[in-house]
């Protein structure tokens, strides 16, 4: 099953808690929904050096015994790095286009241009589409302002974006004392399976084209300045969902959909949500291999904390504490700040 990186096996824990019960008898029985806890392997409470594991309760049967998960044994002197992100949020690419006030010129074509790469999700450069705005002004310009080419501008590619289905960009003229324009990619949906939510690849281009010229060039009075790049941030619940639907894959349904009619009803549970901030640990690791070919399998558990803001970051610090008491100060990361 494919992974989110070179890792041959990667797991998946994902709580909002660190339980307070210390064996695994007792964390079956009384920890909460969505608690989770490092135990080590033997379901005793975790202790220095010795081989873990991470455990998460869950809403399952408790008759069937589907009421926790948990990752493969983790054993303390195969640890390669303990890896921590602090959530961080999406940033989508804005682009801001100046010029027009002091501008308005007459016989004179204002277009803005936004070049859309990966048109139809074909994940290369050289297809691409572009969508554009106009206003084209007189031999008369009295009366007519650098506001109105503006709005113009902004109506005709809005125009256009809404024929496409007004889901790709976010346009807006954000200052009310100046006639700029910024463009900016939309924050795309995750569906499991489907849609990861990759973000709006684009670049922009503003033109201004003297229509009296026999050589109808570019007189280059717009500008445009990039005021963010695109970054998909850290943790973020549309990292989450993608990455739980890939794990999951590997643990509950290797051929996914191929055994219609068993897979009818989705039987592999899920707990990631696309609105919710995630602090990562991840925990790289390898395990011995008997094979003459491959002497180590490369793995990795990520564990995914839950939280709303920095307070919330002490239920991170309570995993990294646990993981300290196994695998030592000096292999974890420092703790993230509360406040």
């Amino acid at each position: 099953m494919s992974v989110f990186g070179p890792n041959q096996v990667e797991e998946l824990i994902i709580g909002d808690a660190v339980a307070a019960e210390t064996t695994l008898p007792t964390f079956i029985a009384s920890s909460s929904v969505k608690e989770i806890k490092v135990l080590s392997a033997d379901g005793s409470a975790p202790a220095s050096g010795q081989s873990f594991k991470l455990y998460q309760k869950t809403a399952g049967s408790s008759t069937k015994g589907l009421d926790y998960e948990f990752s493969d044994i983790i054993k303390a002197d195969k640890v390669n790095k303990v890896i921590l992100k602090e959530f961080s949020a999406e940033i989508n690419k804005s682009v801001r286009v100046e010029g027009f006030d002091g501008n308005v010129v007459a016989n004179t074509t204002y277009a803005v241009e936004i070049i859309l790469y990966n048109d139809g999700g074909t994940l290369s450069p050289e297809n691409f589409a572009t969508i554009t705005g106009y206003y084209t002004t007189g031999s008369n310009v009295a009366g007519v302002t650098a506001a109105d080419i503006r709005d113009g501008i902004v109506a005709g590619l809005n125009y256009n974006l809404t024929r496409r289905g007004a889901g790709e960009f976010v346009i807006t003229t954000p200052d009310a004392t100046e006639t700029d324009i910024l463009i900016a990619g939309a924050a795309q949906d995750v569906v499991p399976g489907k849609i990861v939510g990759r973000q709006i690849e684009f670049k922009v281009n503003a033109k201004t084209i003297d229509n009296t010229a026999v050589n109808q060039e570019n007189t280059q009075t717009l500008s445009t300045t990039v005021v963010a790049e695109n970054h998909p941030g850290n943790g973020t619940g549309k990292y989450a969902v993608n990455l739980e639907w890939f794990t999951k894959g590997y643990k509950y349904e290797v051929y996914r959909q191929t055994g219609y009619p068993a897979d009818f009803t989705e039987r592999t549970p899920f707990y990631a949500s696309s609105s919710t901030e995630y602090n990562a640990i991840h925990i790289k690791y390898f395990e011995d291999r008997q094979s003459p070919t491959v002497e180590k399998q490369q793995k990795v558990l990520t564990i995914l904390v839950e939280r709303a803001d920095l307070a919330g970051n002490a239920v991170t610090n309570a995993v990294l504490a646990d993981l300290r008491t196994v695998l030592g100060a000096g292999a974890v990361p420092v703790d993230l700040a509360v406040a």
